[in-house]
């Protein structure tokens, strides 16, 4: 969630031509090609490097993150074994409890997928207003757009697929380097699926008073898993 997105564009803008203005950086030939943008999976290591070290100083954008273990069981019997149906209720996790003002317009990106996602997306939104609406009061009228989008042309996404690879890393691979780096920068994640902590008072919900540690979650194992 971003709080100046002109602002946090320029800043990444300016730190891509800062690349192509260092010898240092600009002979690295995955950063040569021309459809390169920045992807903390398929970027050279010292890039890499180079922008957590922005993102570690970087004002203006809030994170919020959904893990979704995708047990057999839940992935056969609430999502009819359709990978979409899974993607789309994570999305519904994420936007839930985030879209609370009405004076604004919220502007709601999801990174390139198939167009035909499009519809899903807005699906997920509009199940996400009613059930925040549900435990209002009074019903909010929040006004909202949204998208499919390239992350090559939007760079903000670069933010967001740099903190998903750093705790992806963490959870697959137990490097914790990366995420231990940017763990302020996580406002909140949300361990969905891990119901032996969700039946201990939102134990699933980690934020900054509640760290998230693998210790701390219950395993990630493989078994009863897709």
């Amino acid at each position: 969630m971003l709080e100046d997105k002109k602002g946090i564009q320029d800043k990444i803008s300016n730190f891509i031509d800062g690349l192509k203005n260092d010898p240092l950086y600009n002979s690295i030939h995955s950063f040569k090609q021309e459809n390169w943008y920045l992807h903390a999976r398929g970027d050279h290591s010292e890039i890499r490097s180079k922008f957590f070290e922005l993102l570690r100083e970087l004002e203006g954008y809030k994170s919020y993150f959904v893990i979704g273990r995708k047990r057999l069981g839940t992935f056969q019997n609430k999502h009819n074994s359709n990978e979409r149906e899974f993607y789309f209720d994570l999305i519904y996790h994420l936007l839930k409890d985030r879209l609370r003002e009405e004076d604004c317009q919220y502007q709601i990106f999801l990174s390139a997928r198939k167009k035909s996602t499009q519809e899903h997306l807005g699906a997920a939104i509009g199940k996400a207003i009613e059930r925040d609406n549900k435990r209002r009061k009074i019903s909010k009228d929040i006004k909202f757009k949204f998208d499919i989008v390239r992350s090559e042309d939007t760079l903000e996404l670069s933010i967001v697929d740099y903190l998903l690879w750093a705790l992806n890393r963490y959870i697959v691979q137990k490097e914790e380097r990366f995420f231990k780096a940017l763990q302020h920068r996580y406002n909140l994640i949300i361990d969905v699926y891990d119901v032996e902590k969700f039946k201990l008072k939102m134990g699933n919900y980690y934020h900054r008073g509640n760290p998230f540690c693998i210790e701390n979650a219950s395993e990630f194992r493989t078994d009863g898993y897709v």
